[in-house]
């Protein structure tokens, strides 16, 4: 899998695009993809070795029961099978066509759609301004660092928040000491999960569209921030977008310093870049498998990348530091606020630790409270992410919580037939990921001004 020779031209085609990345409308990737699609397997009665399947790099994206299934492609099966393991195919996705979306004549970035109508990261940003520009009273955009491509002077993005709320005097500021508690909502750190950005994208529009006229938004508005960051990893899902209406399965970022691109693949099992989260200082795991899903450095150190130290300064900035960095120190008397990373497909509600299920936090009570009403907005299970899927070092939540004491969690999406999977049919957004999402975004965020008691 981590060896195909089939998708190194059109790996080789995904590092000159991304080279020449620009946060223009008009990127010029047109180069056809040779070969298959990612393939996803069905790995029967593999549970109990999920830790093995992680340590040799494969691609674990949900469990049912005891199973558990692995995106790779079309050598993944028999690699599985020298591992012992009994598979079958459950999904085929198909070829990244390596058409970049067009605008159509006189439509404003606002408008670029993909995939069915996912919108690219111009959109995304496009639409964090027109908030701003629409409802100054409820919202500032921040810009809050660079992406890896941006640092390096080669095209790449700025990395943007926006600041909801009924403004006072003091509001939005980049200032721990703010008067309102804080509810952030992150989505897109893995560029594929495509479905996470968009929900981010609706909840913007939700929130500035709905003060005045819902009473719950308006609530939420007069007595807390919420601050959105709809693409953690621009550069990743700029390669993501290029496939069109096949998405590339890209996960990383666009840090291919380090990786022997005659090695890695384009998507899926195999690909260059560094998983970001997997980059966070706290209980960091060194992975320095270039093409692996989960390398997580591209220097041999934690938080190497430019959007993982952007992210921890933001945070720093949003919420200060309420907790010693010890796994049984307890968050102060004075810790606030809450944070949603949003994930796909495995359908599960994760909440510290995710480095180890051995380990509880001091706040395990408070966290498993939470986990339980959130549950019974969507129906995912709640735990821990070694009781649930597999034990993942280095991600964001364990951070925010465990350097800065954030009452943290990560939520993977799930839906039926045409809404699972990395790229679900758009019309899920609304249909089914929406209406159960839009009222954990709003609970979390009322649990902002005291989430441990």
């Amino acid at each position: 899998m981590r060896n195909s020779r089939a998708a190194t031209t059109v790996a080789a085609a995904l590092l000159l695009a991304s080279v020449g990345l620009t946060t223009g409308t008009s990127a010029q990737a047109n180069t056809p993809a040779s070969g298959q699609g990612p393939v996803e397997y069905r790995v029967h009665d593999a549970l109990a070795r999920a830790q093995t399947l992680d340590a040799v790099g494969l691609d674990i994206v949900k469990r049912q029961g005891d199973d558990l299934f692995v995106v790779g492609d079309e050598t993944t099966g028999a690699e599985l099978s020298q591992l012992g393991f009994r598979t079958e195919v459950s999904k085929r996705y198909p070829a990244a066509t390596w058409a970049s979306p067009r605008l159509a004549p006189g439509a404003a970035p606002q408008d670029e759609t993909y995939d069915g109508g996912y919108h690219t990261v111009n959109a995304h940003y496009a639409n964090l301004t027109a908030a701003a520009t629409a409802h100054p009273d409820l919202a500032t955009v921040v810009d809050y660092g660079q992406s890896w491509l941006k640092q390096q002077g080669r095209g790449g993005y700025d990395l943007k928040a926006i600041c909801i709320t009924k403004k006072v005097s003091g509001d939005c500021a980049l200032n721990p000491n703010s008067t309102k508690p804080r509810f952030l909502l992150q989505a897109q750190i893995h560029a594929r999960e495509i479905a996470t950005g968009e929900l981010a994208y609706k909840y913007v529009n939700y929130l500035v569209s709905g003060y005045g006229t819902d009473s719950t938004v308006t609530n939420l508005l007069n007595t807390t921030e919420i601050w959105v960051v709809p693409i953690v990893n621009p550069d990743g899902v700029n390669i993501v977008q290029r496939g069109g209406n096949n998405p590339v399965l890209h996960r990383k970022n666009a840090d291919f310093t380090s990786a022997d691109l005659s090695r890695c693949g384009d998507s899926a099992g195999s690909q260059p870049g560094v998983d970001n989260n997997r980059n966070f200082g706290y209980h960091w795991q060194s992975n320095t498998s270039k093409c692996d899903q989960t390398t997580s450095t591209s220097n041999g150190s934690a938080d190497s990348e430019p959007e993982n130290k952007a992210l921890e300064q933001l945070w720093s900035q949003l919420f200060g530091d309420h907790r010693a960095d010890g796994a049984s120190d307890k968050p102060d008397a004075s810790a606030r606020g809450t944070a949603l990373m949003l994930h796909s497909y495995a359908g599960i509600i994760i909440l510290p630790w995710e480095y180890s299920n051995t380990v509880h936090t001091p706040s395990d009570t408070q966290f498993r409270a939470m986990g339980k009403a959130m549950s019974a907005f969507s129906g995912y299970p709640y735990g821990q992410a070694g009781d649930l899927l597999y034990n993942a070092a280095g991600g964001s939540d364990d951070y925010a919580y465990g350097k800065l004491g954030i009452a943290s969690f990560t939520i993977e999406l799930e839906g039926p037939g045409a809404c699972d999977g990395f790229t679900p049919s758009y019309s899920c957004v609304n249909s089914t990921f929406w209406p159960y999402m839009v009222k954990t975004f709003n609970y979390l965020a009322s649990k902002a001004p005291s989430p441990y008691n």
